[in-house]
């Protein structure tokens, strides 16, 4: 329930992008109700994935959705007209132009186009069945389309004109916003935080900044002439945020505690200088009291501003524009992993099985049980579990939402107006939730649209219950037949993935002990790599193990969250192990201390690669007594951090 009460939080931004949303909505609303323009649920949550976090994304996005929708309608005309009188033939072209599509949507960047296509191949199977005659059909497709673009122009008209999101000022938040935090961090009475400042918080907090900087490069085309400030700035403070991590807990001392507010009143012009973007702001050196190693690199990251735009400036005054370089319309391994044909033939299995279920009944109501097998169908047998369950949460509140205006609201209504006092509340609350984390963000989605589905499907009052009660079975049905076969046929399970990855960035970290430049140039980069692992982790401790025989799953893989903060502790003593390092005047003490674990550090990257490991005792040497005390303290932590970690893979 934490989790889920993190999740409802408000964070800058979340407020704009539901009010953008809901304005959207209600002219869709609108326009689709006076014109009777049908399919009102389909257009509503086009503008939910439509809108985005910012003006670019949003614009990307529509264009994506406009371009896939209509390719799947021409699609679909075009095998619709050949196979009109020639069912069987008509179901095997639809099919396989589903495989592909699937295929298509895990395998290049633009799957989302993919996606559409796929829903509407799928999608009008179900036209086909309940459509008296030809011409019927045709005007349902063709309505389609019109439902699902006209709310993108309006959804890109809204976006654009009002409280517009620009990936600049975004940036410039993000960097003033991390900036604050560590100035927070830096506070005598901020123990706590300190505690809680983790490598893998700094890693999410760099990828917000470079994706940001991404967004904003597509927005101003000329951004990679105009100097590489916004690249420096976004350099020093991923550099400040991992330096941060190795802040003492409590700052005990008098010279720790001016060294602190030194520091923090140095951010202060270096927050202004690097949102303002003032080249010709000099940064005086911060002038140090005591010898704590953090302080000293917070120190130095600071000092180090004018040289870094001295650099980048002339790097951008002198270096000669390479030949941009595109990357591939599909994936590397597109046709080398068979994770993604086997993932395009399970969801086509689900979807066919669901189909005959459906045709076989007569059930016209439960067409969406057909979508179910796309939608939840994910990368990653984890990633599935959570979209069936945001799936089935959402549709059930939906449902109540829906079945309560019926029952009770819809009587009692007989305006535009008063309709839109009942919609709006739903759209705002699912709003709200699909602007959310992603943990929980389908789901908002979700209630809006089978709310939508129940309510909105007519041009006048509801008050039959059926609609609500078949749209609630075709998703369970849905949901159960992709679930089991998912689960069942194949499963793609990720903790493997994890911990390839994990060996990885350990093989990659153990580099800092030798090598301070190493040290420098890639503490980013495993940091932004603890969150993608972070994320699989999170995926996999939601993967189904119900039926799993004992022993059957590789143990390594089911406790992969205690091997991933097992690992987590190590990196980061073998970070502050080489912080303290490379302040230290004589190093070879040191380095006889980093000489003797390469053993254990060899014993560890064989167990997160799947090597053989090695046999013989792991050994743990105790760290010259001329070293100062704050590096034997690091050597301790990571020594612990060894023991718990064969500890932990010794049972497994």
């Amino acid at each position: 329930m934490s989790d889920l009460w993190i999740s409802m939080r408000p964070y800058p931004g979340r407020l704009n992008h539901v009010l953008r949303a809901m304005v959207a909505c209600t002219i869709v609303v609108i326009m689709s109700q006076s014109l009777q323009v049908p399919l009102l649920a389909l257009s509503l949550i086009t503008v939910f994935f439509v809108t985005q976090t910012n003006i670019v994304v949003t614009r990307l996005t529509g264009i994506l959705f406009i371009v896939g929708s209509t390719f799947s309608i021409l699609l679909s005309l075009m095998v619709l007209k050949v196979t009109w009188n020639t069912p069987f033939l008509r179901i095997l072209i639809s099919f396989t132009l589903f495989f592909v599509s699937v295929f298509l949507m895990r395998t290049t960047k633009i799957g989302v186009v993919f996606f559409v296509v796929a829903i509407v191949a799928i999608y009008t199977q179900s036209l086909v069945d309940i459509s008296p005659d030809a011409e019927t059909l045709v005007r349902g497709i063709l309505w389609v389309w019109v439902a699902v673009n006209y709310p993108i122009a309006v959804t890109l008209i809204v976006n654009s004109l009002l409280m517009p999101v620009e990936p600049e000022i975004q940036l410039k938040r993000a960097i003033g916003k991390q900036l604050s935090d560590m100035a927070s961090l830096l506070s005598a009475d901020a123990t706590l935080l300190r505690r809680q400042n983790t490598l893998s918080q700094a890693g999410r907090d760099i990828q917000t900044l470079y994706r940001l900087l991404r967004y904003k490069t597509m927005r101003d085309k000329h951004a990679a002439q105009k100097g590489g400030h916004y690249l420096t700035a976004i350099a020093i403070v991923s550099e400040l945020r991992t330096a941060s991590c190795h802040l003492p807990a409590s700052f005990e001392g008098e010279d720790v505690l001016k060294d602190a507010e030194t520091l923090r009143n140095a951010l202060k012009p270096l927050e202004l200088m690097l949102i303002n973007g003032e080249p010709d702001w000099q940064t005086k050196p911060p002038v140090l009291h005591s010898a704590e190693p953090a302080f000293i690199a917070i120190a130095g990251i600071i000092s180090s501003y004018n040289k870094k735009v001295a650099a980048a400036e002339n790097k951008a005054n002198t270096q000669v524009p390479s030949p941009a370089t595109h990357a591939g319309f599909l994936v590397k391994d597109a046709f080398s992993n068979e994770h993604y044909v086997f993932f395009s033939l399970k969801t086509l299995l689900s979807a066919a099985v669901c189909y005959l279920f459906y045709t076989a009944t007569d059930w016209s109501g439960i067409h969406t049980i057909m979508l179910s097998c796309l939608i939840v169908a994910q990368p990653g047998l984890g990633n599935t579990q959570r979209k069936i369950i945001l799936r089935l949460v959402g549709a059930a509140v939906g449902s109540v939402f829906a079945l309560v205006t019926i029952v009770y609201l819809t009587p009692r209504i007989d305006t535009l107006f008063g309709l839109l006092c009942i919609v709006l509340p739903v759209i705002a609350l699912s709003s709200w939730i699909s602007a959310g984390p992603e943990n929980v963000s389908y789901a908002g989605v979700q209630i809006m649209f089978t709310f939508a589905l129940a309510t909105l499907e007519t041009f006048g009052p509801v008050t039959g219950l059926t609609e609500v009660r078949d749209r609630i079975v075709g998703i369970i049905l849905g949901i159960i037949v992709a679930g089991l076969i998912h689960t069942l046929i194949r499963p793609e399970r990720e903790g493997g993935v994890m911990l390839q990855n994990l060996g990885a960035l350990f093989d990659e970290a153990r580099s800092w002990l030798h090598s301070a430049t190493r040290h420098n140039e890639t503490r980013q980069k495993v940091a932004t790599g603890l969150v993608e692992c972070e994320d699989i982790a999170a995926r996999v401790a939601i993967e189904p193990t119900w039926f799993s025989a004992e022993g059957s799953h590789d143990q390594l893989h089911q406790h992969s969250l205690s091997i991933l903060n097992a690992i987590k502790n190590v990196l980061f003593y073998i970070d502050r192990v080489s912080f303290e390092k490379e302040h230290l005047k004589n190093q070879e003490p040191a380095n006889e201390f980093i000489l003797g674990i390469q053993g254990n550090m060899d014993k560890i990257s064989s167990v997160l690669n799947g090597r053989t490991v090695s046999d013989g005792d792991v050994y743990y040497p105790v760290p010259d007594s001329v070293l100062p005390d704050s590096f034997r303290d690091a050597a301790k932590g990571l020594e612990e951090s060894q023991r718990h970690f064969f500890n932990l893979t010794s049972t497994l």
